[in-house]
């Protein structure tokens, strides 16, 4: 039998390469690889590893007749057509945990060198200039630095902080209490942490939701002569929004390692003589590129030659004989777990219930599938149902399975009991024909409506006229109603309402929305 064979884009590290040879794969290295799809070139190889500039799109993965996996040498994999891979049947792996040290150290740098002026000093110095008062700065010691992100590098980033004796105060939706106060962080909410901090630091991916998380609503509410770093993804800051701040004076200083284009051709921003640019080097030390060079070789090599999988973005763990019967069911799992943390604030445990004909399936799966909804909207391609279960306990979101023959009604029922300050939301749905996924139970009410597009949800005090109320609302908006669907408790008892629109409400509206005096609350979930 031949040995199969791997080609390496960019970087690999000898203790990389001898993990291949020594698990008797030939390779193919080609450090000076241009950026691009590697359609050209995939064809006889059985794994491939690739940095960030290489690309693997639908046309590589249709070329790639011979591929089993492909490696990725750190977090991101934007550079991948995974679904494309995944048809396939093509492995896709990542390397999570490689550059996380670097990364928080980086952040760490730009936040001295924000407080001390170190890249404006020198550069003064190197022209000859002696100023000492030009570049007054300010102590770390009991200043408040708020990080938006406590994931892995978001943690170390505190862990750092706190040596510098700084208040460490963080938002993170899908971190326990517990965990934050074992930690030594002031957990809050992204509201509540803008106005506090001194220094704002951001650690989350880059979605839709988070596309210029901070922007000019953000900054107005902040502290004048906030320092903000980002180190994180380009788009996350508002660049025009930054340059505004810091030309008006309310953001003190700003460091970005990260920019919306790269490379960033922001050259107004980069001038500003209070901000700080790095190209994209957070993750760039010697030890990180070992770490991560070496750990994705030897995950692609324990694979191809012992079938081993780990971090892997797109592994299915269902038996064949499943696949087809659970695939709507891993969809309404999803979309059940994306409406709770929509919904809901502060979930510290979820107890994901199974009763019915589906209890006989390999469900282990599906709750992966219920945490990747839950997490995603918030960390996006972080997560995903290799990594579920180990993201909620590192989050310490505590969950619970169990599983009941009895139907409830139902053939088959999912029913999701989310915990969050001594109250208990819930969710239940099933599949409608084998095919539909449906809702069939929010918050103890009964209702039934597909969990698709944009659902405006609210609560309300069951009288005559708040349908219309709402429905009026919408139309003044331009926003057309797709579906409604209704249940309530009893007569004059508290009901609820989902409506299936067509385009979601933003934060503001549902400020306004909610000011119907009749309406408890009301949330936008996008599916």
């Amino acid at each position: 039998m031949s040995q199969p064979r791997v080609l390496v884009c960019g970087r690999l590290p000898g203790s990389g390469r001898a993990a291949l040879q020594d698990a008797g794969i030939e390779v193919e290295h080609q450090p000076e690889r241009a950026a691009g799809s590697l359609v050209d070139v995939i064809e006889p190889y059985a794994g491939v590893i690739v940095h960030s500039g290489h690309q693997l799109d639908s046309a590589a993965i249709a070329a790639a007749t011979n591929l089993q996996v492909i490696g990725r040498a750190g977090v991101g994999v934007d550079n991948i057509d995974v679904q494309a891979a995944t048809e396939r049947g093509i492995l896709v792996m990542n390397l999570p945990w490689g550059n996380t040290v670097t990364a928080a150290e980086h952040t760490i740098a730009l936040l001295l060198a924000l407080a001390r002026n170190v890249p404006q000093a020198s550069a003064a110095l190197r022209a000859g200039e002696w100023d000492r008062k030009k570049y007054l700065g300010v102590e770390l010691k009991d200043k408040a630095l708020g990080i938006i992100g406590l994931g892995r590098i978001g943690r170390e980033v505190a862990r750092r902080a706190q040596g510098f004796d700084m208040r460490v105060i963080g938002a993170d939706p899908f971190l326990a209490p517990t965990v934050a106060e074992d930690l030594g962080i002031e957990l809050m909410s992204m509201a509540d942490l803008l106005p506090g901090a001194d220094f704002l630091t951001i650690h989350v991916p880059r979605t839709p939701d988070t596309h210029h998380l901070i922007d000019a609503e953000a900054l107005a509410t902040m502290k004048d002569g906030v320092r903000i770093i980002n180190c994180a993804r380009g788009g996350l800051v508002d660049e025009a929004a930054l340059l505004q701040g810091l030309e008006s004076g309310k953001v003190a200083g700003a460091a970005c390692d990260v920019f919306e284009a790269e490379p960033t051709d922001n050259h107004a921003l980069l001038a500003h003589p209070r901000f700080i640019g790095t190209p994209h080097i957070g993750g760039a030390t010697h030890e990180a590129r070992e770490r991560v060079g070496e750990g994705i070789a030897r995950q692609v090599a324990e694979y191809l030659s012992q079938g081993i999988i780990r971090h892997a973005v797109n592994v299915q763990s269902l038996p064949p004989e499943e696949q087809r019967a659970m695939a709507p069911y891993l969809e309404l799992g999803r979309a059940m777990g994306t409406l709770l943390s929509q919904c809901y604030e502060g979930i510290e445990a979820l107890n994901v219930q199974y009763f019915g004909e589906i209890t006989a399936m390999t469900l282990r799966p599906l709750t992966a599938r219920i945490l990747v909804g839950f997490f995603r909207p918030f960390l996006g391609d972080e997560v995903n149902v290799v990594n579920a279960h180990a993201v909620a306990r590192e989050r310490g979101l505590r969950v619970a399975e169990s599983r009941s023959t009895d139907q409830r009604g139902y053939s088959s029922l999912i029913r999701v009991e989310a915990n969050a300050d001594r109250k208990t939301h819930s969710v239940a749905g099933t599949v409608i024909d084998g095919l539909q996924g449906r809702l069939v139970e929010l918050g103890g009410l009964p209702i039934e409506i597909a969990p698709v597009g944009h659902l405006l949800v609210f609560v309300n005090k069951d009288t005559p006229g708040v349908i219309g109320k709402v429905g009026t609302f919408l139309a003044d908006r331009g926003i057309n109603i797709a579906d409604m669907r209704l249940g309530r408790s009893s007569p004059g008892g508290e009901a609820i309402a989902a409506m299936t629109i067509d385009e979601p409400l933003d934060a503001a509206g549902l400020e306004e929305l909610v000011a119907i005096s009749e309406l408890r609350w009301a949330r936008t979930v996008v599916f």
